[in-house]
């Protein structure tokens, strides 16, 4: 065979080599489906249009690789970030990272929601989820990409201070109120959380991130207001254990009453027998004894212990416990 049949055949086998590249190239890597994941704000097809407009975002290689998201994204308010990743060979995801809101007061009849600085970054009709009401404001005046005004600069810090802390957090607040006292009052569903002043608030942050699930599906109140490093438990006011033992107390002091007719009752039919006011009697001394041994301040504290949330429960009269 003559070197030019070899060149031939030799060139022929390279353009072969690179149309097969460039159908695959341009074929199996064609973008056949998008996937956008994390955005709350933005809607999938306002996200894919903000970062695929542009010829490479027709292919899964050239879009992971050459699209600045960055870029495009600059005057977007709400969007912190966006990454593309090429997931098989056709399909891409855009992962969505949104600025998070870290509260919403109401104004004029809108949520005012805002971020970690302090800043009004989205007004909007209804709440949005996760984010937790902070009442008690009274702000007068507020406009969208501005910082909140009108409002005492240490309470502010304290409120973007637990906002930020509560990122950290699966389950959020439902709101944040001020009390009477100038005092933080976290509330997740029935359970009230006093949270004091803003002395040592990332160690009672820290106990009520340890101490909230064992909460689930009670009701009450938190004391974390008096929470130090050296603090070994804090008290929990159950609601539902007060209730109780209010309702037994009612029950015996009718008991007593009943019981007290009774003996009325026997000594004007049985006068000279004495079995029933000796009966009586020892009912007495039972009720009382009853009555004695139940304790109606009895509440719940929680102790640094070694299981895997770092807290156990236990009941004691709370009389060694912060709060």
């Amino acid at each position: 065979m003559s070197k030019r049949s070899i060149r031939r055949i030799v060139t022929e086998i390279i353009v072969i080599g690179i149309l097969i590249f460039l159908i695959v190239f341009c074929v199996g890597f064609r973008v056949t489906k998008v996937e956008v994941k994390g955005n709350q704000f933005y809607s999938d097809e306002e996200i894919k249009k903000m970062v695929l407009d542009v010829p490479a975002a027709k292919n899964t290689l050239l879009a992971e690789r050459f699209i600045n998201t960055e870029e495009k994204t600059k005057e977007e308010a709400l969007i912190e970030r966006i990454t593309i990743k090429r997931k098989k060979w056709n399909t891409l995801v855009l992962q969505v990272r949104e600025k998070q809101m870290i509260g919403y007061f109401s104004l004029n009849g809108q949520c005012l929601n805002f971020d970690r600085q302090g800043v009004i970054q989205i007004i909007t009709e209804e709440s949005i989820e996760n984010v937790p009401l902070i009442d008690g404001l009274n702000v007068k005046e507020a406009k969208q990409g501005e910082k909140i005004k009108g409002i005492n600069k240490k309470r502010l810090n304290t409120i973007l201070s637990v906002g930020k802390m509560l990122e950290k957090t699966e389950q959020k607040p439902d709101r944040l109120v001020f009390n009477d006292l100038k005092q933080l009052v976290l509330y997740y569903g029935s359970i009230e959380v006093n949270m004091g002043t803003d002395e040592n608030m990332d160690e009672k942050m820290n106990r009520l991130i340890g101490i909230l699930p064992q909460l689930e599906g009670m009701e009450g109140v938190l004391h974390l207001e008096n929470v130090t490093e050296d603090t070994a438990s804090v008290v929990f006011d159950n609601a539902a254990e007060e209730n109780s033992e209010t309702g037994q107390s009612a029950e015996e002091e009718n008991t007593d009453t009943n019981t007290s007719e009774e003996e009325d009752g026997q000594d004007i039919s049985d006068a000279g027998s004495g079995e029933g006011t000796d009966s009586t009697d020892q009912g007495e001394d039972s009720q009382n004894s009853d009555s004695q041994d139940k304790d109606p301040e009895d509440k719940g504290t929680f102790s640094e212990g070694d299981s895997d949330t770092g807290t156990d429960v236990e009941y004691s009269d709370g009389s060694d416990s912060a709060g």
